[in-house]
C-alpha cells in the first residue's frame, strides 16, 4: 500500500482538480438542446430521442412531453416569453405560417431539400415561398368499424374501397341500428369532436370554402351555406338521432370506447390501428373510406405534425443537425413503424411498399392524392381554431348552428385583422 505524504497528498490533489477541470471542459463542450414534444407513449418518442443521441452523443437533450390538450397553449406561453427556451419543438403544421408571421420559427429553406418530400407536406410547411417547419408526418383519417357489431345487427358493412365509399346519409341509417342506449353502446363518432381539422371537410365536401383565399377573412365562408348545412347534420348525431357519444372532446377517448366495444364505428387517423390491435386485441375491425355526402363530394382533411426551430436558439448548428436527423429516410422509418402516420419522405412509401400493402394505406394514398385538403392557410390559425373550436362544441350541444357560426366568423375576422 502507497504512504500518503504530504507530496504525494498534493501531488493526488493537483491531479483531482486537473481531472475535475477537464471534466467542467468536456461538460461545457456537451450541448444541451431543450425539446417540446407531443405527449405520445414512451414507447413511440424514446426510440427516437434515443436514435439522435446515438448520432450525436456530443448533444444532450432534454425533452418535455406535453399531452396533446396541452401542447398548443403550452408553446403559446414559451414562445410567447421570446427567449430561447425551447430549441426545438414540435408543430401543428398549420401553425406554420401563424408561428412564421410571429417570429418563433427560424428559416429552414436552405436545410430543407423540398424534392424529397410530399408536395402535400411541403405546402404545409411553407409560408410566403419559404420552408419554416420540417414536415415529420402527415396524416389521414378513415372509419373504422366493429365487424363483431356489424354482424351481429345483420348489416353489411362498408367495403375498402373508395369507388364504394359511404355516404354520410348512410352512415347515419346504419349508425340508428347500431345504436343500443341499454347497453351503453353508440353507432358513431368522430375521433375529435370538436376540431376543425377532421370536421371542416363535413362544409367542404358540399362545396364550402374555409376560410377566404388570402387567409384573413372567415365571414362568408365558414358561416355560409353549406357549412351550415353540415354542422346542422353533424349537431343531429348527438341531439336528434344520438348515434354518437357527446362531450368526447379528448381524442383518446373515442378511441378507447370504440376498443371496448361502446362506439361500432369510428372516424379516426391512422395511427389508431396500430393502438387498437395492441392494446384491444379482442376487437376485430375493418376499415372504410372517410364518408361523403349524397350531393357533395368527397373531402379528407390531412396535415400533420412537423418540427420547428427557435429563430432565438443559442445552438442552431446543433438544432439544425437534431433537424437534419429527424428528416432522414432512417428516422422516417422507425417514426413510421412506431406511429404510423402517412409518410412525407416520397422514398419511404417505396422503400416500404410491403407494408402499404393493405386495405387501409391503399385508401390513405388515394386520399392523399385526390381528395386530401389542408386546412386553410392563415397566419390567424391558432385564433381561427381556438374560437371555431368552442363553435363546433357548442353546436353538439344544441347551440344554434347559423348564428353560432356566424358570431364564430365575426371573432375570427376582428382577430385577423391584426395580420392584415
Amino acid at each position: 500500500m502507497r504512504r500518503l505524504t504530504r507530496r504525494t497528498g498534493l501531488s493526488l490533489g493537483l491531479a483531482a482538480a486537473a481531472g475535475a477541470a477537464l471534466g467542467r471542459i468536456a461538460d461545457a463542450r456537451t450541448t444541451t438542446l431543450r425539446v417540446v414534444w407531443m405527449g405520445w407513449p414512451d414507447e413511440q418518442v424514446v426510440p427516437l430521442m434515443d436514435s439522435f443521441r446515438k448520432a450525436r452523443p456530443d448533444i444532450e437533450l432534454a425533452v418535455e412531453q406535453i399531452p396533446f390538450v396541452q401542447i398548443f397553449q403550452t408553446l403559446e406561453v414559451r414562445l410567447g416569453a421570446r427567449t430561447a427556451d425551447p430549441d426545438i419543438f414540435i408543430c401543428d403544421s398549420p401553425l406554420t405560417a401563424s408561428y412564421a408571421v410571429r417570429g418563433h420559427l427560424l428559416d429552414l429553406t436552405p436545410h430543407i431539400d423540398a424534392a424529397r418530400f410530399t408536395k402535400a407536406a411541403i405546402d404545409a410547411a411553407s409560408w410566403q415561398g419559404k420552408i419554416y417547419s420540417a414536415p415529420f408526418g402527415s396524416s389521414m383519417p378513415v372509419l373504422f368499424y366493429n365487424k363483431a357489431l356489424f354482424r351481429e345487427a345483420g348489416i353489411t358493412p362498408p367495403e375498402p374501397d373508395v369507388t364504394k365509399r359511404w355516404t354520410w346519409e348512410q352512415l347515419v341509417e346504419v349508425a340508428k341500428k347500431l345504436t343500443d342506449p341499454d347497453k351503453n353502446r353508440w353507432g358513431f363518432s368522430f375521433e375529435q369532436q370538436e376540431r376543425p381539422y377532421m370536421l371542416l371537410p363535413l362544409g367542404q365536401s358540399l362545396g364550402g370554402v374555409a376560410l377566404s383565399p388570402d387567409g384573413l377573412k372567415a365571414t362568408g365562408y365558414v358561416d355560409g351555406p353549406a357549412f351550415v348545412e353540415a354542422y346542422s347534420f353533424m349537431q343531429k348525431l348527438y341531439t336528434e338521432w344520438k348515434v354518437s357519444p357527446p362531450g368526447l372532446f379528448d381524442p383518446n377517448l373515442p378511441v378507447e370506447q370504440f376498443g371496448n366495444g361502446r362506439i361500432a364505428m369510428l372516424v379516426a387517423g391512422t395511427f389508431n390501428e396500430a393502438t387498437i390491435r395492441n392494446k384491444y386485441p379482442q376487437i376485430e375491425f375493418g376499415v372504410a373510406p372517410y364518408p361523403t355526402f349524397a350531393a357533395g363530394k368527397p373531402v379528407t382533411p390531412t396535415g400533420a405534425w412537423h418540427i420547428g426551430v427557435n429563430p432565438r436558439t443559442r445552438h442552431k448548428d446543433e438544432a439544425l443537425a437534431f433537424i437534419d436527423h429527424f428528416m432522414s429516410e432512417e428516422l422516417q422509418i422507425l417514426w413510421f413503424k412506431l406511429r404510423p402516420y402517412p409518410p412525407v419522405l416520397r422514398s419511404v412509401w417505396e422503400k416500404e411498399a410491403a407494408t402499404f400493402a393493405t386495405d387501409m394505406w391503399r385508401i390513405v394514398r388515394y386520399e392523399l392524392d385526390h381528395t386530401a385538403v389542408p386546412r386553410p392557410a392563415t397566419p390567424g390559425f391558432r385564433e381561427y381554431e381556438d374560437i371555431l373550436r368552442v363553435a363546433l362544441r357548442d353546436i353538439t350541444t344544441g347551440a344554434d348552428v347559423k348564428a353560432t357560426l356566424t358570431a364564430a366568423a365575426q371573432k375570427i375576422d376582428r382577430e385577423l385583422q391584426k395580420y392584415r
